[in-house]
């Protein structure tokens, strides 16, 4: 009883993804599978669940061959996976998503939505979201969504789970949801494939670990045998970032004011003011207002009665983003759903911001190669599509836009999500330089309170919609535990 995926390649155009990979999963076991961006690693997941076919190569599951590059097949054969860029319809609702590959029927072929209602419920209420099961996805926080995209994976009972990306952008409660049910499952006899850059999620769920680097395998065994710092350095990154807490210039001059803020509804309104020359981090649980501060800042969100933003003094017109971009503030995030056209080359999504900002003159090949290469960003040329790059890469362009822009703040929505520790690393100072050297405002948010410790200059952990602790870098109270003793007090007493 193992999931075998035999000599598997895949060439993309003349790019070869990957090159006669072997690996296996049996009964009990997570196996990790880690590289760094464009490794290969979830193409590696897409061919194992019939989303991709392999150049060459073959899937075996319990010794049955994947005849058809079907999902619907590596279902019936029982291969599970959740991606990294999500499957769900954000049209539709929890429950709506969760039969919609499989919808139940009476005498083969009329509907039941009895039968579908129960099913949804069940798979939801095995994630903690049993009550959203009639809102729209789209509505979700992005946890729940990862949440959903579990509970979609697990609905047909898989014997082996593919895992691409799940946790990166889950806070840790969420992600403990995610280990009970691995757990369950593993225990029951069932397999799993993990892919993920945080290695200590690796070393938390997987007892095995295949490296690739370049679509190679370099590297399997035992994960208890191997340390941290030799697995980043076959998968090509050199050593590990441990992000010393290193003191930052001083802040300078209030570059954003916001007053009457009501990050939740209903709460008090609260005044927030983001200094240049600092990055400024914004944490706590999720679902605490960090996303309406980010999102009014940046545009994107309508502000509600009695909220006001000044940049440098001069107000912002809230709810326009073109408008706002063009006033100097940049916004990024971890969700390239929606900040990347994938069929559009490189050079069109550097420019994309550009085309609803009038009179401002299209960034030239010169200057768009020069803010890619400040990143490290590997591609086969601005003119080739952006969706054919690894997540990684795509990601980093969407930093390199901002470069751009030549930005007076430089807002950042979990950006790191989902991208290997060399690409976090040149993310990260790029931002420091941004705001140390450059003296630019960046706001940033994280799934991660590590990331947020080690890269912010200060954090305020908000609760409630409320800041309820401001922790500095400068005054040393900042470190990942004081981030989570604040939000956890917070939990405890309430």
């Amino acid at each position: 009883m193992t999931l075998v995926l035999q000599g598997i390649s895949r060439d993309f155009g003349p790019v070869r993804a990957l090159d006669d990979v072997s690996l296996a999963i049996g009964p009990g076991e997570c196996r990790a599978l880690y590289g760094g961006n464009g490794s290969g690693k979830s193409t590696m997941a897409k061919i194992a669940s019939g989303i991709l076919s392999a150049g060459a190569g073959r899937v075996l599951v319990d010794d049955r061959p994947l005849a058809r590059t079907s999902p619907a097949e590596a279902r019936a054969l029982g291969v599970g996976i959740t991606f990294q860029e999500l499957s769900l319809i954000g049209e539709l609702t929890t429950g709506e998503n969760l039969v919609l590959a499989d919808v139940p029927r009476r005498f083969g072929f009329l509907l039941d939505r009895r039968g579908a209602d129960a099913a949804a419920h069940a798979a939801l209420k095995r994630v903690g979201l049993a009550g959203l099961r009639g809102r729209r996805v789209e509505l979700l926080q992005t946890g729940e969504k990862y949440l959903v995209e579990l509970a979609k994976a697990l609905q047909s009972h898989p014997r082996y789970l593919i895992i691409d990306e799940l946790t990166s952008a889950m806070h840790a409660s969420e992600v403990e949801i995610f280990a009970g049910l691995l757990a369950e499952h593993l225990a029951a006899g069932g397999g799993a494939l993990f892919v993920s850059h945080r290695l200590p999620e690796l070393r938390r769920f997987c007892n095995t670990i295949s490296v690739l680097r370049n679509g190679k395998l370099v590297f399997e065994g035992a994960l208890a045998d191997v340390a941290d710092d030799d697995l980043v350095k076959w998968a090509g990154g050199g050593h590990r970032d441990e992000m010393p807490a290193s003191r930052a210039p001083l802040a300078g001059e209030i570059r954003v004011q916001a007053t009457g803020l009501r990050p939740l509804p209903g709460a008090r309104p609260i005044n927030l003011a983001f200094r240049s020359g600092e990055i400024t981090g914004i944490g706590g649980l999720p679902d605490q207002g960090q996303k309406h501060i980010q999102r009014l800042l940046a545009g994107l969100q309508p502000a509600v009665a009695g909220e006001r933003v000044t940049l440098s003094g001069a107000a912002l017109a809230l709810g326009d983003s073109a408008a706002i971009a063009a006033q100097g503030i940049s916004f990024v995030s971890g969700d390239r759903d929606e900040m990347v056209f994938a069929r559009r080359t490189i050079r069109e999504n550097m420019q994309a911001p550009f085309v609803a900002m009038k009179g401002r003159p299209m960034p030239d090949d010169a200057a768009i190669l020069a803010a890619l290469d400040r990143l490290n960003t590997r591609h086969a040329g601005i003119d080739r599509p952006i969706g054919g790059l690894s997540g990684g890469n795509q990601q980093k362009i969407l930093v390199a836009r901002c470069l751009l822009l030549n930005p007076q703040v430089i807002v950042a929505e979990d950006c790191t999500k989902g991208i290997d520790v060399a690409s976090r690393n040149d993310v990260h100072h790029l931002l420091r330089e941004l705001a140390h050297v450059q003296g630019a405002a960046v706001i940033v948010t994280s799934s991660d309170d590590q990331e947020l410790a080690g890269l912010c200059d200060r954090v305020l952990v908000l609760d409630g919609g409320q800041v309820i602790a401001e922790l500095s870098k400068v005054e040393q109270t900042l470190d990942a535990q004081a981030i989570v003793s604040a939000y956890m007090k917070q939990e405890r007493a309430a």
